[in-house]
C-alpha cells in the first residue's frame, strides 16, 4: 500500500470558529440541517470553578485497518491501496448501518434515501464519493487539500502523507506516529504542562 494519507489537527491553534466543518458542508452541496462529516467538539475538563474547554475538530480517522469495512456485507467501503483514505460506493450502498454500529468515532452519516457518507478527504471520485465532483487532481483550483484545511482561519488542520506531517508535529506527537495513526491530534497547552497528543488508531 502507498503511504498513508493523515489528517494533522492542532488545537493550540483551533479558535472553534466552525469555518471547517461549513466549507466541507459547501463543498460537498450538503444541506445545513444534514449530519456533518467534519465536527467541532469542545472537550471540557477539570472542576468547577477550575474548567476550561477546548475544541477539536474531527472526521473519519480513515482507520489503518477499518471496521467499517470489515463488516461491510456490500462491500462498499474500501481503504484505498494507494494513500489509505476509506471510502464508500454509495450506489452500492444498502443502509443496513453496520458501518455506524462498528465504527468507534460516529464518522458514518445517512442521507435520506438511506445511504451511507462520510469525509473522503474531498477526493471527488467513486460512484457518489464526492457529490459528482470530479477528482481533486481535476478540480479547477487543483483540489491539493481538502476544504477543511483550505478553509481553517487558524490554520489548525493539515492533510497530506504522514511523512510530510511529521515536521507539522510537535515532539510528543511526532513520537505518537511510530504506531502508525491515521490522526494526529496536538492537544492544546496547559499551564505548567507541555502539549500533548492524543491519537486515534483502530
Amino acid at each position: 500500500m502507498g503511504e498513508q494519507w493523515a489528517f494533522y489537527f492542532d488545537a493550540n491553534k483551533c479558535i472553534g470558529c466552525h469555518a471547517c466543518s461549513v466549507s466541507c458542508k459547501q463543498r460537498h452541496d450538503r444541506d445545513s440541517d444534514q449530519d456533518e462529516w467534519r465536527t467541532v467538539r469542545n472537550v471540557e475538563s477539570g472542576e468547577f470553578p477550575d474548567v476550561s474547554s477546548m475544541p477539536i475538530s474531527m472526521s473519519c480517522m480513515h482507520c489503518s485497518d477499518a471496521p467499517c469495512e470489515k463488516v461491510c456485507p456490500c462491500n462498499s467501503i474500501e481503504k484505498r491501496e494507494e494513500d489509505g483514505i476509506v471510502t464508500v460506493d454509495r450506489d452500492s450502498c444498502i443502509g443496513c448501518h453496520y458501518c455506524a454500529w462498528a465504527c468507534p468515532y460516529g464518522a458514518p452519516t445517512y442521507d435520506d434515501g438511506g445511504t451511507m457518507s462520510k469525509c473522503n478527504m474531498c477526493l471527488g471520485e467513486g460512484p457518489g464519493g464526492g457529490h459528482d465532483m470530479p477528482p481533486r487532481e481535476e478540480q479547477e483550483d487543483g483540489g491539493s487539500t481538502p476544504a477543511c484545511v483550505d478553509n481553517c482561519v487558524g490554520d489548525a488542520i493539515k492533510a497530506g502523507p504522514v511523512s510530510e506531517l511529521k515536521a507539522e508535529a510537535s515532539k510528543e506527537a511526532l513520537e505518537r506516529f511510530a504506531s502508525q495513526p491515521a490522526n494526529v491530534i496536538v492537544e492544546a497547552d496547559r499551564e505548567d504542562d507541555e502539549a500533548g497528543a492524543v491519537t486515534y488508531e483502530v
